[in-house]
């Protein structure tokens, strides 16, 4: 039933059937967008996936499994065309504005220290902003879901400096690394989400929240597949269950030679 469910949010995503600007979260419900970018230009897409349906998805019974192929969409084909693939860093946030901010975004390691609440109410705002821009560049650009814009325009994904702080860690305004690259194309090696909760007011350390499925007690991670096809499961490929089983299969082995000896 779950993966039916999400293999609808695919489809309406893909024909733009679904909300066709991304959601900041004004009605505490934001859409999550991926975001992928190069020195020269950059991509981003709204992935049509709200908050309030990824939290009963994952909680459902049933492992979380969402997958989109960017390859389909005509405005990822022509940004990818002209990238230069070594320069490629890519990440998926979400933000949600309305009282107490949520932001989620992807990471390969979380540090033990959290940002301060009112680090965090700037990310928010700064996400916000930047998710604006890109709604009114698909505007202008006659799209539905998806835009590319120019290193020099608001909607430039890696627009680290200025008034819409986003790209890498949010203008540097995180203290982690939220973005991934090409490299980044396995459940292994794909990136966790981390749900990050800020007061309204104050400066104590805001909350993480690594998302993670309760059905098989597996991190949920993103990446991107060779051929662009965008992944956001908790699912283990066989090979990772094949590195488990045999790292099992070793520690029993030492353990029944330490019994042996003893």
């Amino acid at each position: 039933m779950k993966l039916k469910h999400i293999a609808l949010a695919a489809m309406l995503a893909a024909t733009g059937v679904a909300n066709a600007a991304i959601d900041t979260g004004a009605d505490s419900n934001g859409d999550f967008f991926f975001s992928i970018w190069d020195s020269a230009k950059s991509y981003t897409r709204d992935l049509n996936i709200q908050t309030t349906s990824f939290y009963t998805d994952v909680a459902a019974p049933g492992s979380y499994k969402y997958e989109f192929d960017l390859a389909s969409d005509a405005v990822f084909a022509g940004f990818i065309s002209t990238a230069n693939l070594s320069e490629l860093k890519w990440n998926i946030s979400m933000v949600e504005t309305q009282g107490a901010k949520t932001v989620i975004d992807t990471y390969s390691t979380l540090p033990a220290a959290r940002i301060t609440n009112d680090l965090g109410r700037t990310m928010a705002a700064g996400t916000g902003a930047f998710a604006t821009a890109v709604n009114n560049g698909m505007t202008a650009q006659g799209t539905t879901d998806s835009a590319v814009f120019a290193s020099a325009t608001p909607g430039y994904a890696n627009n680290a400096i200025g008034s819409i702080p986003f790209g890498d860690s949010h203008g540097l305004l995180l203290n982690f690394k939220n973005t991934g690259t090409v490299a980044n194309n396995s459940y292994v090696a794909g990136l966790g989400l981390v749900k990050m909760d800020f007061a309204t007011q104050g400066i104590l350390p805001g909350v993480y929240t690594p998302i993670v499925d309760p059905s098989n007690a597996s991190a949920v991670r993103a990446y991107m597949e060779g051929d662009y096809n965008l992944v956001i499961t908790a699912v283990p490929e066989p090979e990772s269950y094949a590195m488990l089983l045999a790292g099992l299969g070793l520690m029993g082995a030492i353990a029944r030679r330490r019994q042996n000896k003893a």
